[in-house]
């Protein structure tokens, strides 16, 4: 057998272990849960769709319907919670006469909790009222010398928050109560101020009536009232 050069023998060895790296790259699939140094770019009407082990979609970024006039695409924003119900959204269910896409935001029952005004500018929900200005002169309070609960102030509100935050200033005259459609809630007050921050107890979105009662100590006393604040706040 004719000898074979050594050079030639190496040259053989390269090329057997090139050629199994290059059946091994081949075999390897990259890595497709990073991106390094770069973007991911989807359009012409694409969509991304994060869903959960179960197959619910959790997120989605893209395409949302209904159309714009003239059949253009709407692109718009969807979050949801694990079971399913919408927690975040940016579209508009009527490009016509609301073009501009508001942010919402939504409880686990499905209301709308925060929305922006796309109208014109800030919020749409939730209902924040300023608290009305007070006179500082107590003579110039209601007041009641009845030693029955007489109702001093009245007035409505739409529920917004699942607690109320009252603060009903009173001087020593008597006792003080707040009704919610005819239901207290939160203490008494039998020393002046009444100041609590309870659960109101009514639906949301549920429109209600405030009372702010008052009674006399006794049958020469007199106590004089004034609401400063009423607020809503969370659990």
């Amino acid at each position: 057998m004719a000898a074979i050069p050594l050079d030639i023998l190496d040259r053989i060895r390269d090329l057997e272990r090139q050629v199994r790296a290059l059946m091994g790259s081949a075999n390897t699939r990259p890595r497709m849960d990073e991106i390094q140094g770069g973007r991911v770019v989807i359009g012409d009407g694409g969509s991304l769709t994060v869903r959960t082990p179960e197959g619910k979609d959790l997120a989605y970024i893209g395409r949302v319907l209904p159309d714009r006039e003239g059949g253009s695409y709407q692109q718009g924003f969807v979050v949801r919670r694990d079971d399913g119900t919408v927690a975040l959204s940016v579209w508009t269910g009527d490009p016509k006469d609301l073009p501009v896409q508001p942010i919402r935001m939504w409880d686990a029952k499905g209301n709308v909790i925060f929305a922006e005004d796309a109208r014109n500018f800030g919020l749409a929900k939730p209902y924040i009222p300023y608290p009305l200005p007070t006179p500082e002169n107590t003579g110039r309070w209601e007041s009641t010398s009845s030693t029955s609960w007489t109702t001093l102030y009245n007035g409505n509100a739409i529920v917004q928050h699942p607690r109320l935050y009252c603060l009903i200033a009173a001087t020593t005259g008597g006792e003080v109560r707040l009704l919610v459609d005819d239901r207290q809630v939160g203490p008494t007050s039998k020393s002046g101020t009444l100041e609590f921050n309870e659960y109101i107890g009514a639906a949301y979105d549920s429109h209600i009536t405030f009372k702010v009662q008052a009674r006399a100590s006794g049958a020469n006393s007199t106590v004089w009232v004034s609401p400063r604040a009423l607020y809503g706040g969370p659990s």
